[in-house]
């Protein structure tokens, strides 16, 4: 049976979603500089950033995002496996606007991923309501990137792993895991209460969160229905079972 409160909302726009965090003081210090996308704000971000991504407002499953590398006078571009480089903040307007073709867009400072033998990842922390409607983390695992790859996402050729040993390889000790569990389990409760404040019938949130090269934690996207089935390709099949456990209780079967 569905959860109290009838069926769970989705918001596809990251710039609202991006806005709520904004205002909330526990989670603003997680979120990366982002700007919806004008020339103005295409400037703005080069100059002070050398990595921007440029990615569709309402985009699921990594689509359709760009990456903008600065390097000494020229902007590198990389989409969809394809790489372009332009040698001008207006000629680099001209080619996004192609891609864009109309489209909302957003401007996000780039992250420099942590990596695991080679392969950049991030985090996907899992927010989940009980029937009672409580929120609790239900699962928590690691998006692995392809080699070259703009995104991490599954969709886009990424892979589903364990915390655990992904941070081990990356030189993590058990006591650190330990902690960025912990702080992850935190910033999703954090996130879910900063939701509902805006509407309550959230049942599920997904949040991509990076962990830098320096060991930072950045939320990156707050996913208001995320996709179930990638952990299919997990061998413990234990966290699709538990998702989809906590699904059934707000009346989402798979």
């Amino acid at each position: 049976m569905p959860g109290k409160g009838g069926s769970s909302i989705s918001i596809k726009n990251k710039w609202t979603k991006t806005k709520w965090l904004l205002a909330d003081r526990r989670l603003k210090s997680f979120v990366p500089k982002t700007k919806p996308y004008t020339r103005s704000s295409l400037n703005a971000m080069t100059g002070r950033y050398k990595m921007v991504y440029f990615k569709p407002t309402s985009g699921t499953g990594g689509g359709g995002i760009a990456r903008i590398v600065r390097s000494s006078r020229k902007f590198r571009v990389k989409k969809d496996g394809r790489t372009f480089e332009v040698s001008s903040k207006a000629s680099l307007y001209g080619r996004l606007n192609k891609i864009a073709r109309g489209r909302s867009y957003l401007l996000q400072k780039g992250i420099y991923l942590q990596s695991s033998r080679g392969r950049p990842f991030d985090l996907r922390v899992t927010m989940q309501k009980t029937a009672a409607g409580k929120w609790v983390q239900s699962v928590m695992f690691v998006k692995l990137g392809r080699k070259n790859k703009v995104v991490t996402n599954y969709h886009q050729g990424g892979k589903l792993a364990y915390i655990e040993p992904t941070l081990r390889r990356s030189g993590y000790s058990r006591a650190q895991i330990n902690r960025y569990r912990k702080r992850l389990k935190s910033i999703g409760m954090q996130t879910a209460r900063c939701f509902d404040r805006h509407a309550k019938r959230f049942k599920e949130l997904g949040l991509d969160v990076a962990l830098d090269r320096g060991g930072r934690l950045w939320i990156l996207e707050v996913n208001t229905r995320p996709n179930y089935s990638a952990l299919k390709s997990l061998g413990d099949k234990r966290f699709y079972r538990t998702i989809v456990r906590y699904g059934k209780q707000y009346g989402r079967s798979k």
